[in-house]
């Protein structure tokens, strides 16, 4: 078997992903970057529960099958980001209960929260495109190369996508937006949550950097 580090590395982060409640069945969809070319991506329709390294499929990044069984279906918007977006080496696509809330309402997240400020809010929602398409890639392309700062977004009634330079590092920011976002919806559930000030992020990023 070919890639076993990161075919390990990508299990290790579904079963994450699956405890800590952001993905389920086989919903949402995983990859991480191999070298300047290749990638390594979760298969089309096989449970998390049972998943194995060798039901990992490698691709190439215009989506070509190298080792494994079919791909996920996002293939066309994952290896549209890793062709141009360079700060992206791992994407955690999750159907997370809040982001798929969130993404019914086509509207951006501000800044409410520290979880929401790693995550590099304001959060946008990508506009609409049918998942599976080369669309649903080019959008999300789009909002990226438009915000360098960005590492999460919404995908229009679909989902919550994040990216990282590690897939610890996705997934954690896949964990905080979920965090944030169910934050934010609880509180404007019993009254009007107040964004950040200007004022108040400077005092946090002196803190923090």
């Amino acid at each position: 078997m070919i890639y076993k580090r990161e075919r390990t590395q990508l299990i290790n982060t579904i079963r994450q992903a699956c405890d800590f409640g952001l993905t389920r069945i086989s919903a949402g969809n995983f990859s991480t970057r191999i070298d300047d070319d290749l990638a390594a991506i979760t298969p089309a329709g096989i449970n998390y529960k049972t998943i194995k390294r060798t039901d990992i499929s490698i691709i190439d990044l215009d989506g070509n099958l190298l080792e494994g069984p079919t791909p996920s279906s996002e293939t066309p918007m994952h290896t549209a980001i890793y062709r141009n977006i360079s700060r992206a080496n791992n994407i955690c696509h999750t159907h997370s209960i809040y982001g798929m809330v969130f993404a019914m309402l086509g509207e951006d997240i501000p800044l409410m929260s520290i979880e929401l400020m790693v995550c590099g809010a304001p959060i946008p929602v990508a506009p609409w495109a049918a998942p599976g398409t080369t669309r649903a890639g080019e959008v999300t392309v789009d909002l990226f190369q438009s915000r360098p700062d960005l590492n999460v977004l919404l995908l229009r009634q679909h989902g919550l996508l994040a990216i990282g330079k590690s897939l610890d590092q996705a997934l954690e920011r896949a964990y905080n937006a979920e965090v944030g976002l169910e934050v934010y919806y609880k509180a404007k559930s019993i009254g009007k949550p107040q964004p950040f000030t200007k004022k108040q992020i400077a005092e946090i990023k002196e803190v923090y950097g």
